[in-house]
């Protein structure tokens, strides 16, 4: 099992690269022609709103409904398993076994953490930000404060204003050296330590903050809520809403470092892919150690800033021929980004998500590797063929497509909110072949992995 350093890619297409590139470069080119002569006027905003699916009553009469109740429930138990199993991830990487096979905190973090629960809120919508035990302790700290403390003053100091992201984005990085570059990323012990540590800054930080901060500004959560805004079902004021996919980046503020805080994930994401493919491992061989871990690192910045000078062409493009101002572009066109770490991490982690979520089942049964069998699977082994190799390739294909269409659509609603007619469609020609050359390089690293 290999959840560090790894790609969930077996390395084969139905078809020859060639004709899957071709074909890429087709269709994001038709899209956006398509889209230049029928979508002239700002659609997702709108669209973002949805359509009411289950009335909630308590956020606005105060008169609580069946499907409060429900959603109630619901949220509760999410918050108690997603706090159970931190807790139990947690005691298993301090007191069981150092062997990341064996341990449940490895496939916990880097499968069902980092890829299960970014692909659940890319889907349905926010769930991270009701169950994420960081968020669920900050609260719980907040309650016992005010209990012990009943007389003390509670409104929390003012967050620094000129953060924004940046945090997210740093944590993130330190999050991919673990997993891409750390001597002993998957190690149980150093995955454990990483967590205190992590939970420990939150906790601090809550304090000073509020617990509503914590919330708004986690480094994962910061993520999974931007990917959030491409899913299915969101929480109005009215209750439960639908809506399209991708139309809630239309409204999705842009704080500052967002666009860090994606360029680092999909700058990661590529290093991750080409670090595992044959031309990576000419140029990284096989890193060992410190030593190695020097290397990949700058291997991951390298990866991190050639993306960002993707993007930044476009962006430079965009500003030459509209006159708008560098900056206000960059952040005006970052939700083009999240459709692409989305369909990014579907392509390189599906096949990881699909065998490790097997591991960690069986780890359930015996998650610190002490030889328990408590739900008599601790021997179970993982079904690697449990998904047939064609059916997830064309996962990979179509998730890598979805991305880059989706980029597509979101830059062109944008471009037609900012600028004159024209001006637009001519905005937008960089950002096209940055998308075609980077769908190719994309295909290119599945083949390859």
């Amino acid at each position: 099992m290999i959840l560090a350093h790894g790609v969930g890619s077996r390395g084969d297409l139905p078809l020859p690269l060639w004709m899957f590139a071709w074909g890429s470069a087709l269709a994001i080119v038709i899209s956006f022609v398509a889209l230049g002569m029928l979508w002239t006027q700002p659609r997702l905003a709108e669209a973002s709103k949805g359509r009411l699916l289950v009335p909630l009553g308590g956020e606005t009469t105060g008169a609580r409904t069946v499907g409060d109740l429900a959603f109630g429930v619901l949220a509760v138990i999410g918050q108690v398993a997603a706090l159970g199993l931190f807790l139990l991830s947690l005691w298993a990487g301090f007191f069981g076994v150092d062997e990341t096979n064996n341990n449940i905190l490895p496939v916990t973090i880097y499968v069902i953490v980092w890829v299960g629960a970014m692909l659940l809120n890319g889907l349905v919508g926010d769930v991270w930000r009701v169950i994420s035990p960081i968020n669920t302790l900050a609260r719980l700290g907040a309650e016992a404060n005010a209990l012990v403390r009943p007389n003390a003053e509670r409104t929390p100091a003012p967050p620094p204003t000129w953060l924004g992201n940046w945090g997210a984005a740093a944590g993130l990085f330190v999050f991919l050296f673990y997993e891409l570059a750390h001597p002993n990323g998957a190690s149980p012990r150093v995955l454990a330590w990483m967590l205190l540590i992590h939970t420990v800054i939150c906790m601090a930080l809550a304090a000073r903050y509020g617990a509503a901060w914590i919330m708004d500004n986690e480094p994962l959560g910061v993520l999974f809520t931007r990917l959030a805004a491409m899913g299915a079902f969101f929480r109005g004021k009215a209750g439960l809403r639908g809506r399209a996919p991708m139309t809630g980046l239309a409204v999705m503020p842009t704080p500052a470092g967002t666009l860090a805080t994606l360029l680092v994930v999909l700058g990661g994401t590529t290093f991750d892919g080409f670090s595992e493919s044959e031309a990576g491992r000419n140029v990284f061989g096989r890193p060992e150690g410190w030593g190695g871990a020097v290397t990949l690192t700058i291997g991951l910045i390298v990866s991190i800033l050639a993306i960002s000078v993707f993007y930044l062409v476009g962006i430079w493009w965009t500003t030459r021929v509209t006159g708008i101002d560098r900056r206000e572009a960059a952040d005006a066109f970052t939700p083009s980004l999240d459709p692409i770490v989305f369909g990014y991490a579907i392509a390189h982690y599906a096949q990881l998500l699909v065998d490790e979520t097997q591991s960690f089942v069986f780890r359930l049964s015996d998650p610190g590797g002490l030889g328990w069998n408590l739900f008599g699977g601790a021997d179970g082994r993982i079904d690697y063929g449990l998904i047939d190799i064609d059916v997830v390739a064309w996962i990979q294909v179509l998730a890598i497509l979805f991305g880059h269409v989706g980029a597509v659509v979101v830059a062109h609603d944008r471009s037609i909110e900012l600028f004159k007619a024209g001006e637009s469609l001519r905005s937008q020609f960089a950002m096209l072949l940055v998308m075609v050359a980077y769908s190719t390089l994309g295909l290119w690293l599945l083949l390859n992995a």
